[in-house]
């Protein structure tokens, strides 16, 4: 099975997690996967995790939201490599690449990764135009959660199919720390590493919610001030957190670790985990603190009320910082609540979010496309 993956971009975030999941999990039973990138991202680790994870990694940046040459240049290409089909995963992948699998002959598999679109990044007349190409011009549609399915049907239509395919996480990934070991890191991180540990990890952008983080945070620091905030990511939004965080009075309580490489690192010494996004799919982050066992506070978006069902974690209304705070004091206050709700993500995201089954699901559902997925999935079935 020779499949192509397109992405927007190669800057870390969910999407592109799950595409190294994809590549670690698909290279080793014989699939040849390219992923074609429509951004030349310089300082992103992933290109070097996706070629170290067996895949091959093409280029075809696009300076203006349509260039002619790269696109002519991107269609040859796919006519060249007979590709059993591409996947597109966000808004520019989902146009461009239905649009030169068309022109190239080769079959195209649209996504949808949120549950509404980020304003600042998506305007208007793009979620049309895409919403256009995956009705007319798509073989088949992926969402990462159900949620996020019936955003898609609202976009292109309810008589369109959308088959639903929620994020997986590997729980081995999360080492094993010695004490010496989670006290030397959380001294790195916030300096005293007996003070309680809240960590949220996201592309420091709008759509993640971070400003709000901030604001209950400062509420969370009045009743409890030993209590520290770290932020792991990097994004446009640093300099005006950073500024927030100076203006709240924060300073040497919030902390801004940018990117990280070792996030299962940081998971595996947090006290509490906060997702405060505004909009989300299936956070790949949520899943993570899930099976890490860590005690989780989130806003209701997306799927995310669907992860945290069973009493796998604390549900707050998006941009609403005093609620956000009320939780996390609520937590910070009740150290057994804390080690249940723990307990409850990590059994639940072993139970129903295991690399196996998304992995079998997955090539389940690229057998529709392609007859090389299925000795692919035979292998996995008999494993």
């Amino acid at each position: 099975m020779r499949i192509a993956q397109m992405l927007d971009t190669l800057s870390w975030g969910g999407a592109q997690k799950m595409q190294l999941f994809l590549v670690q999990s698909l290279c080793p039973l014989g699939t040849d996967v390219t992923i074609i990138s429509l951004d030349a991202e310089p300082d992103s680790p992933l290109p070097a995790q996706l070629e170290a994870a067996g895949a091959r990694l093409v280029t075809f940046p696009f300076p203006r939201f349509f260039s002619p040459i790269s696109f002519f240049n991107l269609v040859n290409f796919l006519r060249r490599q007979r590709f059993d089909f591409i996947h597109g995963y966000l808004t520019y992948s989902n146009i461009l690449g239905s649009l030169a699998g068309r022109l190239s002959g080769t079959p195209f598999i649209g996504s949808f990764r949120n549950a509404g679109y980020d304003p600042k990044r998506v305007n208007a007349r793009r979620a049309k135009m895409e919403a256009f190409c995956l009705r007319h011009f798509a073989d088949g549609i992926l969402a990462n959660g159900y949620a996020v399915a019936e955003f898609g049907h609202r976009q292109i239509g309810a008589d369109v199919s959308i088959d639903v395919l929620p994020n997986a996480v590997d729980a081995t990934l999360v080492p094993q720390l010695s004490g010496d070991e989670k006290q030397s890191l959380r001294r790195e991180l916030i300096g005293d590493p007996s003070r309680t540990l809240l960590l949220s990890v996201g592309r420091l952008t709008a759509q993640k919610g971070f400003d709000h983080l901030l604001q209950a945070f400062a509420r969370v620091h009045e009743k409890h001030p030993h209590a520290a905030l770290a932020i792991a990511g990097d994004g446009r939004q640093r300099e005006s957190l950073m500024a927030q965080i100076h203006s709240l009075g924060l300073d040497g309580h919030a902390f801004l670790l940018g990117q990280r490489d070792d996030v299962p690192r940081l998971l595996a010494v947090a006290d509490i985990y906060v997702n405060a996004s505004l909009m989300e799919g299936t956070p790949v982050s949520v899943l993570e603190a899930m099976s890490a066992g860590l005690p989780i506070v989130a806003t209701s978006v997306g799927d995310t009320p669907h992860l945290l069902e069973s009493d796998a974690g604390v549900l707050v209304p998006p941009a609403q910082g005093e609620k956000l705070a009320g939780a996390l004091i609520g937590l910070l206050s009740d150290s057994a609540r804390r080690d249940a709700l723990g307990k409850s993500a990590r059994a639940r995201a072993q139970k129903d979010y295991s690399p196996q089954a998304w992995t079998r699901n997955l090539l389940k559902f690229y057998s529709k496309f392609t007859p090389g997925a299925k000795p692919i999935l035979q292998k996995v079935e008999n494993a």
